[in-house]
């Protein structure tokens, strides 16, 4: 009889090993839990503006230096284990991946360099472990520098560009920490199962689209025609036209 017990116990010991990893892909409530891939969210300055003899062109202005702060980043997600065959991903309630290792890197404050030197650069705002599914949009707030001096130009600013516009060194910033939304560019969202890399794109010909930089001034005769808050050297209404182009010149790719 003891034979026969030991012997059905090695009979069943593999299912019980089997049913063992089952009940690991589940939360103690049955949820099943996400599978997760490893992912660097980077940023950069649109590629795609002409970049020419350390600076990069835009239009009428000839950018040589662009940094924008970001903080608490939010990436939400369609889950995987969610979207069955003939699913409607607008008809999934989105998730958030804060709690992702991923998410806790990315949501840190951090001051990005996206050109220097009138070259482009790359940032990476985070990177680590998330859930698998498809990333339709990522929000996030600006960031003031204060890690720097405070007589340095990058001091209390969110975001900030120099260059020139008609040969005249120009200054454009923002001090505020507001909220920006980045769409997928392919309007429909993209897929993460496997390690990959997601791109944030400022696009700096859709930031200063419409705007007029032949009513930029010089006001107070600084040698520099400043573009900020406060209508700072009569630039009112061109700061309030770049800033309304914000949302719409961020956008993320994979």
């Amino acid at each position: 009889m003891k034979k026969s017990f030991l012997n059905i116990a090695r009979v069943m010991m593999p299912f019980g090993v089997a049913f063992g990893m089952i009940a690991c892909t589940t939360t103690e409530d049955g949820t099943p839990v996400e599978s997760e891939s490893r992912v660097a969210l980077r940023a950069t300055a649109n590629p795609t503006a002409g970049a020419e003899n350390s600076r990069v062109d835009v239009g009428a202005i000839s950018v040589t230096e662009f940094q924008v702060g970001t903080q608490d980043v939010e990436m939400r997600y369609a889950a995987k284990s969610e979207l069955g065959a003939g699913v409607n991903i607008g008809n999934i309630s989105l998730s958030t991946n804060l709690n992702a290792e991923l998410g806790t890197s990315a949501t840190q404050p951090k001051s990005n360099v996206l050109i220097q030197n009138g070259e482009h650069q790359t940032a990476v705002i985070g990177e680590g472990r998330t859930p698998d599914g498809t990333y339709t949009e990522i929000t996030f707030d600006l960031y003031q520098n204060t890690n720097v001096e405070q007589d340095h130009f990058a001091h209390g600013k969110s975001l900030y560009i120099i260059g020139e516009v008609n040969n005249t060194p120009t200054r454009i910033w923002f001090d505020s920490e507001e909220a920006l939304r980045a769409t997928a560019r392919n309007g429909e969202g993209y897929s993460i199962d496997g390690d990959a890399d997601l791109w944030l794109y400022f696009d700096m010909a859709s930031m200063f689209d419409g705007v007029d930089f032949s009513a930029a001034a010089d006001a107070d005769g600084d040698g520099f025609i400043d573009i900020g808050p406060n209508d700072v050297d009569g630039n009112g209404d061109l700061h309030t036209a770049i800033r309304a182009n914000l949302d719409s010149s961020v956008e993320f790719v994979k």
